[in-house]
């Protein structure tokens, strides 16, 4: 595929209007407690990330993101990449990079403190380098056994792709590799045996948008009929089959196994289009009307990510929201230090939160709950005051 001057631009102004997005959406958020005990205890690559980060450039909120905000648009770059290699036109794999850069998981990964964004980095190097070379890089795989968990679903794919090629030494390899990673880091299964198969379906259409998650699914099924089927579609497929059985029995680590379905973007497009162009055009409506009402849906849950702070002025109650343990805390430790209070003490996890901010363990203590000769301090989002504190 030839690429022109006019591609790179629509890919330079795809990643200005992503950027422009994700800072606002970074101005809006607060440190979650899981971020908040990643950063002061980290142990793990978002943690370090973070850490160093802030460490270079202050701690802020916008230090603390500024890893996985590059690191997001690295990512862009190696879709639109892989996407080119494997799509026909140019304008497909901007389209791709377009889908990448909607995708309201992608842009939680892009901005919260977690080893996603770098699981998505290396899942597309390698799958890039598979479709260049037509061989895979054990050097690349031998790194990735000792990164994170979630790469032994990427081993076991890879068993499963041996398999199909026929290649029985690389199957013994990929065994190893799976072993080994499972040494380092392990997988949680335990507890009593739940169900959450439709809880993990929600969070996967959340992460995809409903009717693309559809499509989605659709899009393993065509290809799973297939004669030759790419890695990408192996990774995808594998990844699914892990989520959905354990989540049979438990709740499941959404954001260890996500970022391998991601790579059924590529797949998505070159499904659809392919489908589109074979047809003459005024036999194409077919094939538009559901296009044009999966893209809405999926700009309508994209907007309700970015727009998720004016969401609190239309909800009776704050801790509705369904991102609330990423906000207010922020705003109490900035109404803190403007009545010159600099410690406090609250429950664990807000005392976590704040002291990211500089608000330490001591003094008066902070309740949610009314309190008789309490200090009062609101917290307001657009002149509404969206939950009230009592300092006693």
């Amino acid at each position: 595929m030839k690429l022109q001057a006019r591609d790179f631009l629509w890919l330079f102004v795809l990643c200005c209007l992503s950027l422009g997005s994700l800072l606002w959406l970074l101005s809006t958020l607060s440190i979650s407690y899981d971020e908040a005990k990643e950063f002061f205890n980290p142990s793990s690559f978002g943690g370090f990330a973070g850490a160093y980060s802030v460490r270079l450039f202050g701690q802020n909120d916008f230090a603390l993101r500024l890893p996985f905000l590059l690191l997001h648009f690295c990512n862009a770059s190696l879709m639109f990449y892989l996407s080119k290699g494997f799509l026909k036109r140019p304008s497909d794999a901007i389209f791709a990079t377009l889908l990448f850069c909607l995708l309201p998981g992608v842009n939680a990964v892009a901005l919260l403190v977690s080893n996603a964004g770098i699981v998505i980095f290396f899942t597309l190097l390698l799958c890039i380098f598979v479709q260049k070379y037509e061989k895979i890089p054990f050097w690349l795989l031998i790194v990735l056994a000792f990164i994170d968990a979630s790469f032994a679903l990427l081993f076991l794919a890879l068993i499963f792709y041996a398999i199909a090629r026929k290649e029985t030494k690389l199957i013994l390899i990929y065994l190893i590799l799976f072993a080994l990673n499972m040494y380092c880091f392990g997988l949680e299964i335990g507890g009593h045996p739940k169900g959450y198969f439709l809880d993990t379906n929600g969070h996967l259409m959340l992460i995809f948008s409903p009717l693309l998650y559809l499509y989605f699914l659709y899009m393993l099924y065509r290809y799973f009929n297939a004669k030759t089927k790419p890695l990408m579609w192996y990774i995808s497929l594998c990844a699914l089959m892990f989520i959905w059985l354990l989540s049979l029995r438990q709740r499941v680590q959404i954001e260890l196994f996500a970022p391998f379905l991601l790579l059924g973007i590529p797949l998505m497009v070159s499904l659809y289009f392919s489908g589109l162009r074979v047809r003459l055009p005024q036999f194409r409506a077919r094939y538009r009307i559901p296009f044009l009402a999966t893209f809405i849906v999926l700009l309508a849950v994209s907007a309700t990510l970015f727009l998720s702070k004016p969401l609190f002025v239309f909800l009776p109650q704050a801790n509705e929201h369904f991102a609330y343990r990423h906000f207010i805390a922020k705003e109490l430790a900035q109404a803190l230090e403007s009545k010159g209070i600099k410690s406090i003490k609250t429950d664990a996890k807000m005392q976590e939160r704040l002291k990211f901010y500089g608000i330490s363990k001591g003094g008066a203590t902070l309740y949610d709950t009314p309190k008789n000769d309490a200090l009062k301090i609101p917290i307001l989002y657009y002149n509404k005051t969206i939950v009230t504190f009592y300092l006693k």
